[in-house]
């Protein structure tokens, strides 16, 4: 029997040791903190870490053999019109997707933070299409703009709009704003989550007093409001920019690149110059550019616009 207690002692001591060990400040961080570390440099660190390293190797998708070639990938990639040509396109899609994405989705979000009948149905409904994957959205544009038998060129035809059925996808012209379009129906709601959020915590004893004093719906937006998502929309800037430049599923599956390379944005330049031609080390210096772009754009973006001096806690 005092065996028994003898461990069973032994066992709550150690128990107890083990409590305050894990207690202290240090090991509660280091738990805490620790594991999304490693996750984040395993899914993150170490990719960015090998595409750059690859960058300065000559690779054949069909030899295993790196052959050092220090920064000439780079000297062809930047002598390359095509790779120019592709990084502005990306900046017209990123541009033009974020411009929309942020005039609907803050439009949305100020007339879902208005009391009406079966708001919260109305809320879950606006955030439906946020669930939708990618590649869904695609195939639902192609088949809704098909220049045959597409819903959308059948209303237009019978409304008088366009005299006949128009190739969205297939035409340069239009190819890109069908791109931006399409994304920007699903992506809008990002900006509308983000700002809704933020419109719902206004005090509303601020629109009280403001009302009380005689101001318009106007002033109440331009003094209230507005300065107070201020914060958001520095972040939300930044996000879906480096989001949208980063795009590779709307136009793989909705254009490929085409018609013509009129929607050949940097990432899809980067996967035809590795899976077309079979040069890894070009395409790993297309990405490292890419990387060094945004990593600049965004450094400059917080140097310029500081938007930490507009976040505030409340």
């Amino acid at each position: 029997m005092s065996t028994i207690n003898k461990h069973g002692s032994r066992a709550r001591e150690l128990r107890d040791e083990v409590f305050e060990f894990l207690s202290k400040k240090k090991v509660l961080a280091a738990l805490t903190i620790l594991p999304p570390m490693l996750l984040f440099t395993f899914v993150n660190l170490v990719p960015i870490v090998g595409v750059i390293g690859a960058s300065f190797f000559s690779i054949n998708a069909f030899s295993n053999e790196w052959q050092w070639i220090g920064v000439a990938n780079f000297e062809t990639l930047l002598s390359s019109n095509s790779f120019y040509d592709a990084l502005s396109r990306s900046v017209v899609y990123a541009g033009g997707s974020v411009v929309i994405q942020v005039v609907f989705g803050t439009t949305l979000a100020l007339l879902l933070n208005r009391s009406f009948k079966f708001v919260n149905i109305a809320r879950t409904f606006a955030i439906l299409p946020y669930l939708i994957p990618n590649a869904v959205i695609g195939f639902m544009a192609l088949w809704m703009l098909n220049s045959q038998w597409g819903i959308v060129n059948q209303l237009a035809v019978q409304i008088g709009l366009t005299e006949g059925y128009v190739s969205f996808f297939g035409n340069q012209a239009s190819a890109m704003l069908a791109a931006i379009l399409t994304s920007s129906w699903k992506d809008s709601i990002f900006v509308t989550v983000m700002v809704l959020a933020r419109l719902q915590a206004i005090p509303e004893s601020f629109y009280e007093a403001a009302k009380m004093s005689g101001a318009t719906a106007y002033q109440r937006f331009r003094d209230i409001t507005l300065p107070n998502l201020k914060g958001v929309f520095f972040i939300v800037l930044l996000l879906r920019a480096v989001w949208m430049f980063n795009t590779f599923d709307y136009i793989w599956v909705l254009t490929q690149g085409g018609p013509r390379g009129a929607t050949t944005t940097a990432p899809i330049y980067a996967y035809n110059v590795a899976f077309g031609t079979s040069r890894l080390g070009i395409a790993a210096a297309v990405s490292t550019v890419l990387f060094l772009v945004l990593l600049v754009a965004a450094v400059l973006y917080f140097r310029i616009f500081e938007p930490s001096a507009e976040v505030r806690a409340e």
